[in-house]
């Protein structure tokens, strides 16, 4: 799959204006180049251990993938088909649900936006631990279920927002800094920066540290949200912070990302297409791996 990505993320370099800044691109290969060797070395020696060279295999996977996929987000984008902010605040009109009463709730109360802050800030950070610890802890297959997960999600999401292109509700709804004093929702500032340049062709050259967030419809907060909750669930101990902290993260998403709530709606769905996709996979590659699994058992010739 990542191959796959490389493939096209070079062919689109080809085909349009954008180009790269070369050196933090292998900065970036070079890392996940070096913990996969690391790994590589640890699983083929003598005291081969998974605790340690699955993290080793699953994180540089991760890396190249959060990497080609944000750049490619950026060269989709460049497509400036129409903005549909309208029809998506539209939607969350229709289902009932109004974003200003949900944003004056939280910022009458700066302690519980402290709260969303920290749960909707630790997006990557739970993605790192989690990656770890299923690795520590003998879970080495649902370690490589939510590095493919993630992936087949955020490609998913991509694609979505390239032909549903979005800014955010607070534009939509013409709020200012002075009607939410205690939020700051700095993702939506990132996108209301980031996009336009991109969709008006001043953004052409690509720097995998300097990228930032143009995903609006599904948010890609909530498809992690539901794959963080899924991927920790083995870990009996683990299931009831995980639980709860990614509901929290959930419920923050609207306010720090500047989402519908049909953003929302919309990454649960990925999440739960990504995630069944991800089991038919392991189903399929269990049965090739146990090839006597589906053999009928032949009549005896022995004689009698």
């Amino acid at each position: 799959m990542i191959a796959a990505m490389l493939v096209v993320f070079l062919g689109a370099l080809l085909l349009t204006d954008f180009r790269v800044r070369a050196g933090s691109y292998l900065i970036v290969a070079a890392v996940a180049g070096l913990y996969g060797s690391f790994g590589y070395f640890k699983m083929t020696s003598a005291d081969s251990d998974p605790r340690i060279y699955v993290p080793l295999f699953v994180l540089p996977q991760i890396f190249c993938v959060a990497m080609l996929l944000a750049s490619l987000g950026y060269i989709a984008a460049a497509a400036n088909l129409p903005m549909q902010d309208a029809n998506l605040l539209a939607f969350d009109r229709f289902l009932g649900l109004d974003f200003r009463a949900y944003l004056d709730f939280a910022n009458d109360r700066p302690i519980l936006i402290g709260v969303l802050a920290k749960a909707y800030n630790s997006i990557w950070l739970q993605l790192f631990a989690l990656l770890s610890l299923l690795g520590l802890v003998g879970h080495y297959q649902r370690a490589a279920e939510l590095v493919l997960a993630f992936a087949t999600g955020l490609i998913v999401t991509t694609g979505i927002s390239t032909l549903v292109p979005a800014t955010g509700v607070y534009g939509a709804l013409g709020l200012l800094p002075a009607d939410y004093s205690h939020v700051e929702p700095s993702v939506y500032y990132d996108t209301l920066r980031e996009l336009p340049l991109v969709r008006n062709g001043t953004t052409r050259l690509l720097d995998p540290f300097e990228l930032g967030p143009l995903l609006t419809f599904p948010s890609f907060h909530a498809v992690s949200a539901a794959l963080y909750v899924w991927a920790c669930w083995p870990i009996r101990w683990l299931r009831g912070v995980g639980l709860i902290w990614n509901s929290v993260m959930l419920a923050a998403t609207p306010i720090g990302g500047g989402h519908y709530f049909v953003d929302v709606i919309a990454g649960l769905v990925v999440a739960a297409v990504s995630i069944h996709a991800v089991n038919r996979v392991g189903r399929y590659l269990a049965r090739s791996a146990d090839p006597l699994r589906n053999v009928s058992p032949q009549p005896s010739t022995a004689a009698t």
